[in-house]
């Protein structure tokens, strides 16, 4: 007995939230895009301290600095009360930032739908998040304040044979007294898979919270999970998005050892781009299924469709991108939507703004889309070139824009001077759109 072909998905998108480079909340972060605002900026002063180094003729620097300043960074964007949570701020000051962030910026994607008061049905509600395993301040601290400062004292005592060993502990209690503080309140705030229980502890949502990390993917990862969790019925409203709110030049530092940051800009899909930058955001959505959403009379910024996933299988290299992975994600997305492909206006790309990325993305799109009809009819942007690339948020960041772009009726802006030749655009159905133009739909097709 053969299987019948899965129905398309109707999830609503009926809430969201958010910050992100020189964006504060959505709305800001909607008129950046719509005015072309580049956030991409210098970092601070103490954040290049030791770290930069400048490179000669492209070549990467030393194998613990790093050659750019510039990147997408929160900066005092990353503000949250803790009291309007219960949590101290003694506590609040010692946690993981991501935390807090996370916790602050779902509950206002839950009373941008409307749900921060309104009665709804707790136990069929949860979180899943997509949040990275890369380094903060708050592992810093909690690695300085054992491993990092036993190292020291021990060659303290090397050098300084004379130190008593009264001398040696004031000078570890001086040293640890610095950083942030350490109680036994801190250790969920600090354990990174403790994030989507501290939104469903402090907003009361007793279905399912984890979070997931698939590095650039974990977002998108994270929204098909939640989305699997109302399609099965057994949630019926989920938060869901990505978080990625502190990066540290140790993080830039690995990324410059592979030659993968631009020195100035990151301009995806540009002529001469020369890498990616790396940024901080936060973005969180709240899903329902279109029929309830419907039914309860909640906006409804956009409806997901279908989802595709894929890896790369075996590539050239572990980071190497591979054209099959991505056109087979993209295939089985619009295999189980429903929709035909002839009929897209926009595309918002990962645009990495790395040559090998770019020109695999263009070529696994032409690849699905097909080759060039009576002339370009599907926009491509990449908010990328905006606010850098936010890594396990990134898809968070890319999914809040293309719902307000429908919400709207508006296809957004990328940042691109010219179109890179080798790419071959005027093969393709595509154009970079590069001005904020009405989006109108219906065109035959």
């Amino acid at each position: 007995m053969s299987k019948s072909a899965p129905q398309p998905l109707d999830i609503a998108i009926i809430g969201m939230g958010g910050c992100f480079p020189a964006a504060r909340n959505i709305e800001s972060y909607w008129r950046n895009i719509l005015a072309k605002v580049d956030a991409v900026a210098e970092a601070e002063p103490e954040w290049v301290g030791p770290y930069f180094e400048a490179s000669h003729n492209g070549s990467p620097t030393a194998d613990d600095r790093t050659y750019t300043t510039k990147g997408g960074f929160l900066r005092e964007l990353a503000e949250v009360d803790p009291q309007s949570f219960g949590v101290m701020p003694s506590v609040a000051a010692g946690s993981d930032p991501d935390h807090l962030l996370a916790l602050q910026h779902a509950r206002d994607a839950l009373a941008d739908a409307g749900y921060l008061t309104k009665p709804f049905n707790r136990e069929r509600a949860g979180v899943i998040l997509g949040r990275g395993t890369y380094g903060n301040k708050a592992l810093a601290s909690t690695m300085s304040r054992n491993l990092f400062l036993d190292q020291a004292m021990d060659l303290v005592r090397a050098l300084r044979p004379d130190f008593t060993a009264v001398e040696v502990k004031q000078l570890q209690e001086s040293l640890k007294s610095q950083l942030m503080p350490f109680q036994a309140e801190h250790i969920g705030v600090l354990t990174p898979n403790v994030i989507a229980g501290l939104i469903a502890n402090r907003l009361d949502l007793m279905g399912p919270s984890s979070i997931v990390d698939a590095a650039c993917a974990s977002t998108l990862i994270a929204v098909e999970q939640a989305v699997r969790e109302l399609e099965s019925g057994r949630c019926d409203l989920m938060i869901t998005g990505g978080i990625h709110s502190h990066t540290p030049p140790q993080i830039f530092i690995q990324f410059c050892r592979i030659n993968a940051l631009s020195r100035d800009k990151i301009r995806p899909f540009q002529k001469g781009s020369e890498g990616t930058l790396l940024g901080e955001g936060v973005g969180m959505l709240v899903l329902k299924r279109r029929a309830d959403a419907e039914r309860d009379g909640d906006r409804i910024y956009a409806v997901i469709r279908g989802v595709g996933t894929a890896s790369d299988g075996k590539a050239k290299g572990l980071l190497a991108p591979r054209l099959e992975g991505e056109v087979l994600a993209v295939r089985r997305a619009y295999a189980t939507s429903g929709i035909d492909p002839d009929t897209v206006d926009l595309i918002e790309a990962h645009g990495t703004g790395t040559s090998i990325g770019d020109r695999t993305e263009i070529d696994s799109l032409n690849t699905v889309f097909g080759g060039r009809g009576p002339g370009p009819q599907i926009a491509i942007t990449a908010v990328k070139s905006m606010i850098g690339h936010c890594m396990p948020a990134s898809g968070a960041a890319a999914l809040i824009k293309t719902a307000l772009a429908l919400h709207h009726k508006v296809l957004p802006p990328m940042l691109c001077d010219e179109p890179d030749p080798t790419l071959g655009l005027e093969k393709t159905p595509f154009y970079l759109n590069t001005e904020t133009r009405p989006w109108v739909h219906g065109k035959p097709h």
